[in-house]
């Protein structure tokens, strides 16, 4: 019995032992992350303090969005002098200018020769399967010879219903009106968004001359004017339609023919300037890719407009696929270099010629390995979009909210403003600097949640990141950041990266 006890008690003494030690050996292993997690914090605290300065983080250095844009009072009221000098019907006039903005909208790049020939070949082979068509070693007489020839009929009419039918807007007055009233805010809003972030992120340029390719009702002038209004000294509005010019130039004078004009030193031009060595520091190209007939047309405008410009080419097309691909389309070609290259594509050229021109310049070896350009906004990388790698045919675009002046076509329901979406790229010459800060950019809907923040963001080494933001895990400061951006902002402090000595303090306390 006595020693049934003894035995019972050790095994007692030995359980109690070893809870202690087992809780001992928990709670070493506890502190050490906890130390190690505390440290992460603390230099992502410190280096959010440094970032942030005396700034507070709802007006943190990454927020590159604007409120809500309101059209200037002088562009207002000249849209409503004109409109009243034109004596248009009110209610045909809103109706043709929903009808084109829904057109514009919906509308998609002109099919290439390549896709045209791709099409018809496969349905020619599915025909040739289905014994329709045949080899023209088979058609020995005429009746054979013509039920060949009505195929082939079939078979391109079947072609161009697959295919979209692009055709050029018939830039007139009464289009003029119905874009003004239409689309014309929405274009404002959307130029003025990227334009002042350009101001804010790079106050020291101030740009003396500007360029707007495919000006149309002249809105780039109105926002560039707004921002730069004190610094420019020229501009030059191109537009191959003299009723869009001459809409423009009535604008600016405020709605009256003879009225003074935004600024003395306005520019209107209907042809292309035939001097690319003329340079401006700031070349817009707002809306105006989707009017160019082919692929190849638009890379050759594209071309022209980066000799153009000195220093920084923008370029915004609607937030729809379409409108994506031709952004990036001109966003690779200008990063591969191929835009800096002379292929003498004069004005008066086929189609062929301009192809042949271009695939000549395509050969041409890259004199420097030095990057010509670089992606000034929204991309913090000059890698190829993320976007279209995943194939999920996303578009990478972004939205501006903007109050609707009285005289726009559909003035919303339950708002008092409404949105414009929309893509684009501004383009830097040069290479990156290395001293600039790659924050990542947030590329939709910032969703709040209780205690956390879910941002969708494109980071500086060209990937998608969906993160979840905390103020435990990522300090106070970059969970309020995060918290008080919106979709087209840029994330400060992202990622947080521990400092190596922060690293060794925090391994040491492990093994100790």
């Amino acid at each position: 019995m006595a020693a049934s006890i003894t035995k019972k008690h050790v095994l007692l003494r030995f359980c109690t032992h070893f809870r202690v030690v087992f809780t001992q050996q928990k709670f070493k292993t506890t502190a050490a992350a906890l130390s190690s997690f505390q440290h992460a914090t603390d230099t992502s605290e410190r280096d959010m303090k440094v970032i942030l300065g005396d700034t507070k983080p709802r007006k943190h250095p990454g927020i590159q969005h604007v409120k809500s844009v309101r059209l200037p009072e002088r562009l207002v009221n000249a849209v409503e002098a004109t409109l009243q000098r034109a004596g248009s019907s009110s209610g045909q006039l809103t109706v043709n200018a929903t009808y084109l903005k829904n057109y514009l909208w919906s509308r998609k790049r002109p099919a290439e020769d390549a896709d045209v020939r791709r099409k018809a070949q496969e349905i020619a082979e599915e025909y040739t399967k289905q014994g329709l068509l045949k080899e023209e070693t088979d058609l020995m007489d005429e009746k054979a010879l013509a039920q060949q020839r009505k195929v082939e009929s079939k078979v391109l009419k079947k072609v161009q219903q697959q295919l979209y039918h692009w055709q050029p807007v018939t830039w007139n007055e009464m289009t003029g009106l119905a874009y003004l009233v239409g689309k014309a805010p929405g274009v404002f809003a959307a130029t003025y968004r990227v334009l002042s972030e350009l101001k804010k992120r790079e106050p020291k340029f101030r740009p003396m001359t500007l360029m707007d390719y495919g000006s149309g009702t002249g809105m780039t002038v109105w926002a560039a004017h707004t921002l730069w209004g004190h610094w420019l000294r020229e501009y030059t509005c191109f537009d191959t339609s003299s009723s869009m010019n001459n809409l423009a130039e009535l604008l600016l004078r405020g709605g009256e023919e003879h009225g003074k004009l935004l600024h003395p030193n306005i520019i209107f031009r209907q042809y292309e300037l035939p001097n690319l060595n003329i340079q401006h520091d700031l070349v817009v190209c707002a809306y105006s890719l989707g009017e160019q007939p082919s692929g190849v047309q638009r890379r050759r405008v594209v071309r022209r407009l980066w000799r153009k410009t000195s220093q920084f080419l923008v370029i915004l097309e609607n937030g729809t696929n379409e409108g994506y691909r031709m952004v990036m389309e001109a966003r690779d070609l200008v990063l591969s270099g191929k835009a800096d290259r002379k292929g003498g594509l004069s004005e008066d050229v086929l189609d062929s010629e301009l192809e042949e021109a271009e695939l000549e310049c395509a050969e041409q070896p890259q004199l420097t390995d030095e990057p010509v350009a670089h992606v000034f906004s929204p991309c913090p990388h000059d890698t190829s979009c993320p976007r279209l790698a995943d194939g999920s045919e996303t578009p990478c675009n972004f939205q501006q909210s903007f109050q609707p002046p009285s005289f726009m076509a559909v003035l919303p329901k339950s708002s008092n403003s409404t949105v414009e979406t929309f893509s684009y790229v501004v383009l830097r010459k040069g290479a990156r600097s290395e001293e600039s800060a790659p924050w990542p950019r947030i590329v939709r809907s910032v969703l709040r949640r209780p205690r956390h923040v879910h941002c969708r963001m494109c980071l500086a080494n060209g990937q998608l990141q969906e993160a979840v933001v905390t103020s435990r895990k990522h300090g106070k400061l970059l969970y309020r950041c995060a918290r008080m951006s919106e979709w087209g902002d840029t994330l400060p402090g992202w990622p947080p990266v521990q400092r190596t000595e922060d690293v060794e303090n925090s391994s040491d306390n492990s093994e100790q």
